[in-house]
This record gives structure tokens, C-alpha cells and sequence, in this order.
């Protein structure tokens, strides 16, 4: 297959991706602005409160401008977990829609995949005219000059835990019940990401053990960055994690796709 051939056919999966996002203009309205703005708003007012009520302007050395100005990010939701992608993906396996899927000139794994960079990347740019408005409003620490390379790890970040919940995802060709893995795994990663609260909160040497782990490139290393908590080394280091992520998780879900297709065609499942 040429290089023309191979980036036509994916791109063609981005746009599919485009095309589910902006179809409906409530669905795209509510997805892309309404709940994100909320889950950002109920932040600030959570770190506000903590903040005010432990009597010091700083915490762990930062100012609360600092931690309103880390959630920012969050708003693009390029980090943030998507769990309809990964439970279509079971249930397609577990239904047999697969057999379909098998057919198409993209595989399995770059169909899913264009469909949620598609989506990912629409909300994003959709929503940095917002974020930079919030920041400018609000006099906080949002360093514009750094917004490309964030979004660069952003779209790393999104095609290596694709990986790994597609490795999860194969698992439906050996197990009925995946969901409930899924779901462990997901709500794991929600806090080793930094969606939780920024990384650097924990107790060392925990702290950096998990800063060094790929999941922290979700939210708490491109936030961090953004905001001015870590400086442009520490965020570098964080595109070798992902390399290293990538080709762990990457080998992983071609074995488990692998062994399950074969299962799957001798059983007739």
C-alpha cells in the first residue's frame, strides 16, 4: 500500500469523526462547550473553597491563579478519557459487528481511530478562542507561545491510550464481561492523568513515579506546561514516556488483536 493510499484512507476516518461530531448542532453544542465549561467552573469553584478554607494564598507553592489557569486545559478535552469509543469498540466485538468492520480498506484499529481524532480535535480548536478569552478575563498564567507544542502531545497522548483501550477493548474476543475492566481502567487512569488534581500534589516518591508514567501527559504535564508549573525540560520528558507508552501499549494491542481474530475465526464467535 503507498503512503497516498494509507493517509487518503485515514483522513478519510478524521473527517467521519468531524462529520459524527458537528451533525447534530445540540448534541455538538452540549458536548463541545456546555458540559466541558461546567466540569471547568465546578473546579474553580472546588479549588476556590479549598484554598480560602485552608487560610493560605498558596498551596504547594502555587496560587489559586495557578490551579484555575491548570484546569484551562482540561476545557480542549484532549486528555480527558472517552468511554463511548471503547465500549462501542466491546460491543462491536461482542455482537459479531466486527465481521463488517474486517471488510473496509481501513482496519479495525484506524477506523476507531481517525473517528476519535476527528472528534478530539474538532472540540479542541473549537473550544481555544474559549480558553484564551478565559485566560485574558481572568489575568491568568496561560503561556500562548507553548499551545502548539501542548497540542502536539495532546494528539500523542490521544493515539497511545488508544492503544492500550484497544488492547482492553480486544479482550471481548476472550471475556463477556469487559466493561467492568474498562471501567477500573479508566477510573485509574483519571487520577494517574492529573484530571483529578495537578500530580505534583502527592507525596514524594510517589509524585515522581507517576509524573513518570505516559498517563501523566494527559492533562497534568501539556497543564502544567501551559500554566507555567514545570519548564520546558520536564515537559520534553514527557514525549519520552509517550514514545516508551506507545510501543509498549502499541505491541500489546496488536498481540491481543491478534490472538483474539484467530479465536474469533476458529470459534465462529
Amino acid at each position: 500500500m503507498s503512503y497516498a493510499s494509507f493517509l487518503k484512507k485515514n483522513l478519510a476516518c478524521i473527517r467521519l469523526g468531524i462529520t459524527a461530531r458537528t451533525t447534530y448542532p445540540i448534541d455538538f453544542l452540549m458536548a463541545v462547550a456546555i458540559l466541558p465549561l461546567c466540569y471547568f467552573l465546578v473546579e474553580v469553584a472546588f479549588w476556590t473553597g479549598l484554598i480560602a478554607a485552608s487560610g493560605n494564598e498558596l498551596l504547594a507553592g502555587f496560587p489559586l491563579r495557578y490551579y484555575i489557569g491548570y484546569f484551562l486545559y482540561i476545557i480542549l478535552q484532549l486528555g480527558s478519557l472517552n468511554w463511548r469509543f471503547e465500549r462501542i469498540m466491546i460491543a462491536e466485538i461482542n455482537s459479531g459487528a466486527v465481521n463488517a468492520l474486517l471488510l473496509r480498506p481501513s482496519s479495525f484499529y484506524e477506523y476507531h481511530l481517525g473517528q476519535l481524532l476527528g472528534q478530539k480535535l474538532t472540540t479542541a480548536f473549537a473550544m481555544i478562542p474559549v480558553i484564551l478569552f478565559i485566560a485574558w478575563y481572568w489575568d491568568l498564567p496561560f503561556h500562548v507561545e507553548r499551545l502548539p507544542a501542548v497540542l502536539l502531545m495532546g494528539i500523542c497522548y490521544l493515539m497511545v491510550l488508544f492503544s492500550l483501550n484497544f488492547a482492553i477493548a480486544s479482550m471481548a474476543f476472550f471475556f463477556d464481561h469487559v466493561y467492568s475492566l474498562n471501567t477500573s481502567k479508566n477510573m485509574l487512569i483519571w487520577i494517574l492523568s492529573g484530571e483529578l488534581m495537578p500530580l505534583d500534589l502527592l507525596p514524594s516518591p510517589l509524585r515522581e513515579w507517576v509524573i513518570a508514567l505516559p498517563f501523566s501527559c494527559g492533562i497534568y504535564i501539556p497543564a502544567a506546561y501551559l500554566s507555567g508549573r514545570i519548564d520546558t525540560p520536564a515537559f520534553m520528558n514527557g514525549f519520552i514516556s509517550l514514545a516508551v507508552g506507545g510501543i509498549v501499549f502499541g505491541l500489546l494491542a496488536q498481540f491481543v488483536w491478534r490472538r483474539g481474530l484467530r479465536r474469533y475465526s476458529g470459534t465462529g464467535a
